[in-house]
């Protein structure tokens, strides 16, 4: 039997940018547990991304058999085609599906969106040649810092979510997007690991 590879499609970070968010996702955990001593159980309720693992996804395959993975990095290298790199900001922070029931915490991403969002179309559609389901949703860029537990209280995913609408964040950074990686996923008993499968130049024509 084929080995299976959880697979997505990203632009990484550098170590600059996830210091960044490391500091960020600290300052969220201290606003957390001063709530949690002034009598709510708030802290417990967030599970944070390892900031080394924070990515820009720009889909999401799931398991792929290992031998399809020459196909798929090769209809990657197609979508890439023509496309020149391009500048994304980081800044901002929300919650999926909104601040006031947030599930998953994110920090916004912003500049050349447009290309953003053109290479993601290509991408999908290069793997929707190959058998792959297309995207239901439109293209959203987010970097996500950690996701609320599915035992959290309405009170308390209140709390996350007005501490998101209070947080004020500024810029933290500019994300030159050079290339695309090929990333293979490996649930761990301590969360994922990350390893990066292929990376595909962007560069125009």
């Amino acid at each position: 039997m084929a080995e299976q590879i959880r697979t997505f499609i990203a632009i990484e970070l550098d170590d600059a940018h996830h210091r960044a968010l490391a500091d960020l996702q600290a300052r969220f955990k201290r606003e957390l547990a001063a709530a949690k001593t002034a009598g709510s159980p708030t802290a417990r309720y967030v599970r944070w991304v390892a900031p080394e693992n924070i990515h820009l996804t720009l889909k999401f395959l799931g398991d792929v058999e290992s031998g399809r993975l020459p196909d798929l990095q090769g209809a990657v290298t197609d979508a890439c085609a023509g496309i020149a790199p391009f500048t994304l900001t980081i800044g901002g922070a929300g919650a999926f599906p909104d601040t006031r029931r947030p599930n998953v915490l994110w920090v916004g991403v912003g500049g050349d969106l447009e290309r953003a969002a053109m290479l993601a179309q290509k991408i999908d559609e290069a793997c929707a040649a190959l058998g792959f389901a297309r995207e239901e949703r439109a293209f959203s860029p987010h970097l996500t810092l950690g996701r609320v537990k599915r035992d959290a209280k309405p009170n308390d995913r209140s709390f996350i979510g007005e501490m998101l609408v209070h947080a004020k964040i500024g810029a933290l950074g500019e994300l030159r997007a050079e290339r695309l990686s090929l990333m293979k996923s490996d649930l761990k008993p301590g969360g994922s690991v990350y390893t990066r499968l292929a990376a595909v130049e962007l560069m125009e024509e």
